[in-house]
């Protein structure tokens, strides 16, 4: 019951806020009493206005993953693939060495993409060190580079660079691809003898 009454009285102060006076006394059966009205033998209590607090009037903060960044202009100015040059020619290989270069340095969540022929090169790449591209067969093939942010929106991508990749058929006369030459073993051939008939 007294915390039923002390709960009215507080919501009965709260409508009044800031300068409302309560009134406090203890009636004959020992039960406190608080009131917002004079009453014969009442303590006089104030209490103090509510604390409030309003924020400075500013702007939103900007999504969590788009801070730092500015919206002005690319966010590289370079993205190029240093190697292979364009048409460079490999000879007799499968493994192509490759090497790319953005400007400025990689930002923090951004990743960096190798195409090759259009399709992603399945490995970590690091940026302006040589690394191998393999199984790359016979014939022309196109290596590009991009750079792609959080949310997976490219932000930089380079022209794709063709190159060529040779190897001699198999077939050729003089190709180190081609099997060694066999020779038929030199096994000794026995004399022939000349068949005689019984006469």
């Amino acid at each position: 019951m007294r915390f039923l009454l002390f709960t009215l009285m507080c919501v009965a102060v709260s409508a009044n806020a800031g300068t409302a006076a309560v009134y406090k006394w203890v009636d004959e059966n020992g039960v406190t009493h608080y009131s917002d009205q004079p009453h014969p033998g009442a303590q006089k209590i104030q209490i103090q206005a509510i604390q409030t607090y309003k924020a400075p009037p500013g702007q939103r903060a900007p999504p969590a993953m788009a801070r730092g960044r500015t919206s002005a202009g690319p966010v590289y100015s370079t993205c190029v693939v240093s190697r292979p040059t364009s048409e460079e020619m490999f000879q007799n290989t499968q493994t192509v060495p490759a090497s790319v270069h953005v400007e400025p340095d990689l930002r923090s969540g951004d990743r960096v993409s190798v195409l090759l022929d259009g399709a992603p090169v399945p490995s970590n790449i690091p940026l302006d060190s040589e690394f191998a591209l393999n199984s790359v067969y016979r014939g022309a093939h196109s290596l590009s580079v991009k750079v792609e942010d959080l949310t997976g929106a490219v932000v930089c991508q380079s022209p794709s660079v063709t190159f060529n990749v040779r190897q001699s058929s198999v077939l050729a006369p003089n190709s180190p691809l081609a099997p060694p030459a066999t020779t038929a073993p030199s096994t000794p051939v026995a004399p022939t003898t000349p068949l005689m008939r019984p006469h």
